[in-house]
């Protein structure tokens, strides 16, 4: 069998493409396409007549020749079948590819290179064929506009009037008006869209856009674009969706090319029309990086700029008793596994070289080491890590060159501290007035902080609780550029209270009135080298806001008297309240704290906000890794008393259901017919009744 796939969201130049090499392999199929861009879905529609008998609803297991159209990269594809040969028809510049037939070439549409072919082997084709190919044609080059345009597209599309292609057609297809919908995302773009200058002297446009779905039209909105950017050599737009963000580069200039600067960042395409995909990294993470390339910046996204030089491996026939010793001096958690040539077997960690010492005898670290771990390249990039980490938990990631011999690692710690660094120091700032009942008291603390030379913010949960007009009795204070138990030491004094100060962790509490608060310096965890333990630094506010756990509780106010009741958000927690979502910092999060996952669920069920698309798939990932099952229990306990007390318990309860939690955190054999909802209700209600009664935090069965 031949099969054609089309990429996830292909155009109207894939889909004409495919027509064409149904034509050239009679024995061919076509996977039906389930997402197509707009205009795509559109002609498949109304010319499904020409496919039908040829489609194919599922992917088999194997195929003997495996056929892309407008399209090199297999991880574009919904499904990928074993196959035995390949060809491609793609009329973008790529690089390495395994063996394969078919025709590579640059034309302004991929339907053009198809075309020439059916034209040499004197395929007969009908007016209603030769109008699906035309259509491609005419949308890939912009009506003949695109500055990647070639004659080769105009003789394609002259032998295809010559055939009966119906122009008429191509009005009523291809040059749609644009709906007041996408008018909006156009809207949104130009309103943040950003202008930098190259060091070559190019004028480029960057603007974002965020969804919870991808919608493959975008790209068509992409041209459309470009009537606004006429005065750029250039632009790219970043567009967020869920757990994925696209990057598609277009020029206008043909001087300016777009793939060079993509490839620098793990992309493709062509000099006119470049793109890149990737997996839980944010549409603003992606445009920092951007701009340093445009800049003229090295791109600091390749392994090479972050792993652990020299790498501390330990030989597999070496004995556990010198693994742990060996480890322990250096005083890291663990280490990569090789062979005499220095090749990776696995990862072996200071906890399993204990064990196999205590129930073994005569131990070596080739009996304990875990040979089930994700080798990653130089060549590899820092989002591959992050990938590996979301996915598969793997916090110790051995780094090969060229020769697979093991050169760096790299740790949960190094990908976390990339991931704060790529958060922008762009901030939204905006006015929000305190609730009467601590204002004042905010502003003389915000007045005896810059007489002791440091800022202060009110920070977390309690700014949420204040933009939704909720009462706020509990204060929690951010003190920056200084320690907070000196500030809290003056703020005592000032009001003649006691304050209770914890040196080691650099806070105090205390109560003034009805108003309990706790000061906290604004730290950083370090790390001197991989593997070794934190310590514990003054930072800035951001750093501080990075270790917390949804946008939603990472907002801060300024108490300062230069920018007194200031909304500070890094990380759009403000439109994400709006929105009533859920949303974690980083994909690493629910893998660096799992007690996160009930957190998640906790607010969602309390506030009655929805997960974000991206945030529901890490949590998902996150449970099927069953890291729960080692997060501390007390913690965990803790939670689950919070969760009881909650109003909405009961709409918590149903989310622990879904998402299938507490089968990791119960006893083994624990089944939901256990859990007596029924009583629970009863419970629920009485105690609404009495209010005057505690909610326990004990009740489940």
């Amino acid at each position: 069998m031949k099969l054609i796939i089309l990429p996830v969201g292909a155009d109207l130049d894939a889909l004409s493409s495919s027509y064409g090499a149904l034509k050239l392999y009679p024995d061919a199929l076509l996977l039906e396409p389930k997402q197509l861009s707009k205009s795509a879905a559109r002609v498949f529609k109304d010319f499904h007549d020409l496919f039908e008998g040829r489609l194919l609803k599922e992917v088999p297991e194997k195929v003997e020749t495996l056929i892309l159209v407008d399209n090199s990269h297999l991880e574009r594809l919904p499904s990928v079948p074993d196959y035995g040969n390949l060809i491609i028809w793609d009329h973008h510049e790529v690089g390495n590819l395994p063996p394969h037939g078919g025709r590579i070439e640059k034309v302004g549409a991929c339907t053009t290179l198809l075309v020439e072919e059916i034209k040499k082997l004197h395929l007969e084709l009908t007016p209603r064929e030769a109008t699906l190919l035309i259509l491609g044609i005419y949308e890939d080059t912009g009506n003949f506009l695109h500055l990647g345009t070639t004659e080769r597209d105009f003789y394609a599309a002259g032998y295809l009037v010559s055939k009966g292609a119906n122009l008429t057609a191509v009005r009523d297809y291809v040059e749609e008006k644009i709906s007041k919908e996408e008018l909006e995302v156009v809207y949104k773009l130009l309103k943040g869209i950003e202008y930098i200058e190259t060091p070559e002297g190019f004028r480029v446009a960057v603007a974002t856009f965020k969804g919870e779905e991808y919608k493959p039209d975008f790209q068509d909105l992409v041209y459309n674009i470009r009537e606004f950017t006429e005065n750029v050599d250039g632009f790219f737009i970043i567009y967020e969706a869920g757990n994925k963000t696209y990057l598609f580069g277009r020029s206008n200039n043909p001087k300016f090319d777009t793939s060079e600067v993509l490839r620098k960042l793990g992309g493709g395409g062509h000099r006119e029309a470049s793109s890149l995909k990737i997996e839980g990294v944010s549409a603003e993470r992606v445009k920092k990086r951007l701009i340093d390339v445009l800049q003229g910046n090295i791109p600091n996204i390749y392994l090479e700029n972050f792993i652990s030089y020299p790498a501390l491996t330990l030989r597999s026939d070496l004995s556990a008793e010198k693994g742990l010793e060996i480890l322990t001096s250096y005083n890291f958690a663990g280490a990569p596994v090789v062979d005499e040539k220095g090749a990776p077997l696995g990862v072996v960690f200071k906890k399993d070289l204990l064990k196999a010492l205590k129930h073994l005898k005569n131990p070596k670290v080739e009996d304990v080491y875990n040979p089930d771990v994700r080798i990653l390249k130089l060549k590899d990039t820092i989002w591959d890590a992050e990938e590996i980490l979301t996915k598969y938990g793997q916090k110790l990631i051995p780094v090969t060159d060229e020769g697979g011999k093991v050169v760096g690692v790299l740790t949960r710690l190094d990908i976390l501290t990339n991931i704060l660094r790529e958060i922008p120091e762009s901030v939204r700032r905006k006015k929000i007035r305190l609730p009467d009942n601590i204002r004042d008291f905010a502003k003389k603390v915000g007045e005896i902080a810059k007489k002791l030379g440091v800022k202060a913010y009110i920070v977390g949960g309690v700014v949420r609780d204040i933009i939704l007009g909720k009462p706020v009795w509990d204060i929690d204070i951010v003190v920056e550029g200084g320690n907070a138990i000196e500030l809290a030491k003056e703020v005592a004094k000032h009001y003649g209270v006691k304050y209770h100060p914890f040196e080691e962790f650099k806070t105090a509490h205390l109560k003034i009135g009805d108003l309990k608060v706790e000061f906290a310096t604004a730290r950083r965890e370090a790390y001197e080298r991989s593997g070794a333990y934190p310590k514990v630094e003054p930072a800035s506010l951001k750093e501080d806001i990075f270790r917390r756990d949804f946008t939603i509780n990472t907002m801060a106010i300024s108490i300062n008297p230069e920018d007194f009741e200031t909304l500070i958000d890094y990380l759009g927690g403000l439109e994400d309240l709006k929105k009533g979502i859920i949303r974690v910092l980083h994909p690493a999060s629910f893998i660096e704290d799992p007690v996160r996952i009930l957190r998640a669920l906790r607010f969602a069920g309390r506030f009655g906000f929805e997960l974000s698309k991206g945030t529901k798939t890490l949590l998902k990932q996150a449970i099927k890794l069953g890291v729960l099952k080692n997060a501390p229990r007390g913690r965990i306990a803790n939670e689950l008393r919070l969760a009881m007390r909650e109003e909405n318990f009961l709409r918590i309860l149903e989310l622990y259901r879904k998402y299938k939690v507490l089968e990791q955190i119960l006893p083994e054999g624990f089944q939901w017919s256990m859990v007596k909802e029924r009583s629970l209700e009863k419970l629920h209600n009485l105690l609404k009744e009495f209010p005057e009664i505690k909610k326990p935090g004990w009740v489940l069965f």
